[in-house]
């Protein structure tokens, strides 16, 4: 079976997809992981592929980024001024991964013995083509800093220097709490994956050392599940939560992806599902006659005392949960202007995107449908399991995995995002193209069966260069520099689903 969780503002889903059927379960947040994983327990968890989709703790630590201050050790060579980052320090790794020049170890403890920092991001302009002086780096800073604390960024991958920096950064201040999140994890299940913000999942222990793909996942689950559950594959996703409402559109059943996305005030590598929110959800308070930007509990209907959207729709004849009580407590609210007002703002966002289909998802969807479209003057849609959709999505998707490879015959190396391999083809030899791209493949593959799963899954090539090395006229050898990926979407085995 698949199972997926999501962990939102206010709930908790989960959706176990089998080969005929779906079941979705939801718990407040509240109860934490331990509640819906102890609804779980008779799905046979260690049976099941499991994948957890959490960015919210991420969102709610990088909203306080200052307090967890970070120290940046920059290595970028000479000639290039990066001290508005961070702190420059003497050692070199050449375009071609060769170390010219090795860090001062005094100079790196010198750095490291300053306090008032929470955490530490190392980053060498060219770590992707040989990490051997951020991993030197990481050993002297873990005699200072738990090793949770410490990011490097060959991890990240991508050659644009200055975005991996800001990268490594956002993986320095949210490692401890992601390894955190993971020891939770597997107190209830002993493996299990993380779901990426572009639609994709990977093994926990390859989020532990670039936590940043964790960044917007939900929003991602939401489009992947929509399209799973609609086969829709152009259509804007509007999913109405308990705190926001979320619009993401999707392209030829994908959605679709903000590359080089900004956090904390600088471009990243981190790539995502491009969305954008209104904070407004089932959840948000009404007081004094107005729909507020804010969640200050449960409503009514659940058990709450804060009045709020999904008790206005109880009063105007919904029945959500206990409308009995929804309806005695908005008996003064104009109700009826109240959902007047959140729909002409969701009508906005349809106007601003110019869509033509509407998928409608939450719990708060088949009663806004008719009121959107009739509004917004297009169709809607609200699927079967629409209040769990984000949890479907992130139990249909495959992994994803990128592997940043570059192949140089003429010194006989081979580097794999950063490591340093015994190459595949003799030194001096002259593979063709189609060789090394099989090669990059195989490696690809070869890392998914590392982590114990041998999956069945179309590998693409996301970018190829290749040049022969010439050097007194005499052909010496060939470097490439190659990026494949299995590409987000939902998993092969349940597409014909």
């Amino acid at each position: 079976m698949f199972i997926g969780i999501d962990v939102g503002g206010t709930n908790t889903d989960a959706a176990i997809v089998g080969k005929n059927d779906i079941i979705s379960i939801k718990v407040p947040n509240e109860e934490g992981l331990g509640g819906i994983f102890s609804r779980l327990r008779k799905f046979e968890l260690e049976k099941s592929r499991v994948v957890v989709s959490t960015s919210l703790p991420l969102n709610l630590l990088l909203s306080r980024a200052s307090q967890h201050p970070t120290c940046t050790i920059l290595i970028p060579g000479p000639g290039l001024n990066y001290s508005g980052k961070g702190k420059v320090i003497r050692g070199f790794v050449n375009h071609r991964g060769d170390i010219v020049e090795d860090i001062d170890v005094d100079e790196v403890e010198k750095v490291l013995r300053n306090s008032g920092f929470s955490n530490v991001a190392i980053a060498s302009k060219f770590s992707v083509r040989n990490a051997g002086i951020e991993n030197r780096t990481f050993e002297i800073a873990s005699k200072y800093y738990d090793t949770e604390c410490i990011a490097l960024s060959h991890h990240v991958g991508g050659m644009i220097y200055p975005y991996r920096i800001n990268t490594t950064i956002v993986n320095a201040k949210i490692k401890k709490t992601v390894h955190q999140l993971t020891e939770t994890i597997k107190g209830f299940v002993g493996d299990f994956f993380y779901y990426k913000g572009d639609g994709g999942i990977i093994p926990y222990r390859i989020a532990l050392n670039n936590p940043s793909e964790l960044y917007n996942s939900s929003p991602a689950a939401v489009a992947i599940g929509a399209y799973f559950l609609t086969r829709e594959k152009d259509a804007l996703v509007i999913d109405i939560g308990g705190t926001t409402t979320d619009f993401v559109v999707i392209e030829n059943g994908m959605p679709k992806i903000n590359e080089g996305v900004e956090i904390l005030g600088g471009k990243t590598l981190v790539r995502c599902v491009d969305s954008f929110s209104i904070p407004f959800g089932g959840d948000s308070t009404v007081e004094n006659g107005k729909l507020l930007p804010e969640r200050r509990g449960k409503s009514v209907a659940f058990g709450g005392e804060n009045l709020t959207l999904t008790d206005v729709l109880n009063a105007e004849g919904y029945e959500i949960g206990d409308y009995r009580s929804s309806r005695k407590a908005a008996s003064n609210a104009d109700s009826a202007a109240i959902i007047e007002h959140f729909v002409e703002m969701v009508v906005r966002g349809i106007e601003s995107l110019e869509a033509e289909r509407v998928i409608l998802t939450g719990y708060l969807a088949e009663y806004f449908s008719k009121m959107i479209s009739k509004k917004a003057g297009v169709s809607t849609i609200v699927p079967e399991h629409s209040e769990a959709v984000n949890a479907v999505g992130v139990a249909v998707s495959r992994i994803s995995l990128t592997v940043y490879t570059r192949f140089d015959t003429e010194s006989g190396k081979a580097i794999f995002n950063g490591v340093l391999e015994e190459s595949p083809f003799r030194q001096g030899s002259l593979p063709s193209d189609e060789e090394m791209i099989a090669e990059a493949e195989r490696k690809l593959l070869s890392i998914t069966k590392e982590y114990g799963y041998d999956i069945d899954e179309k590998v693409k090539v996301i970018y190829f260069n290749s040049y022969t090395v010439v050097r007194g006229g005499i052909k010496r050898g060939k470097i490439a520099d190659i990026i494949v990926q299995i590409e987000p979407g939902v998993s092969r085995e349940l597409i014909e689903r």
